[in-house]
């Protein structure tokens, strides 16, 4: 009995017909359709946008503000970059979706893994220059003999209590 039961639910809730109406996906839905490879084509850096990665310990997601400071005004005929302007003009914020992290014992500084250590951003992010929108899940999962061998290839101290604190 519980056993039809389950598949009864699993039958209903799943799908009905070809719509989806409950969801396993726990992928971010980002405020737009951001494109990494335009705006690196473009010539940006990752810092641009990213303003605290070579100064704090943590990179930031840009503020709307950040995007006005080009698209204030159109450059391109993009849906994506109307919202902007859209959300920006209702006192808005572009609502981010966080999709790297790291576990909450894992102390990790951006300045000093970028600006000290001269790490590229896609050594642990991944090719992000290569997206034309946001990712939904890390291109790169990184597990912690990731860090400890690149510590070591940079003769780079491995304590355990400088990255878990």
């Amino acid at each position: 009995m519980k056993r039809t039961f389950l598949i009864l639910f699993i039958l209903i809730f799943a799908e009905v017909g070809s719509i989806t109406v409950f969801s396993f996906s726990t992928a971010p839905v980002q405020p737009i359709k951001y494109s990494h490879k335009a705006h690196l084509d473009q010539g940006l850096e990752c810092d641009e946008c990213h303003i605290y990665v070579k100064t704090q310990t943590f990179a930031s997601i840009p503020k709307i503000s950040q995007c006005l400071e080009c698209h204030e005004d159109a450059i391109t005929e993009s849906e994506e970059e109307e919202k902007i302007r859209t959300i920006a003009a209702q006192g808005g914020e572009l609502k981010w979706e966080r999709v790297f992290r790291l576990p909450s014992h894992v102390y990790f500084s951006h300045r000093r893994h970028v600006v000290a250590g001269e790490i590229e951003c896609i050594s642990c992010h991944g090719d992000m220059g290569a997206l034309t929108e946001p990712p939904k899940k890390p291109l790169k999962t990184l597990v912690m003999e990731d860090c400890i061998d690149c510590h070591k290839k940079r003769n780079a101290k491995w304590d355990c209590m400088d990255c878990h604190k």
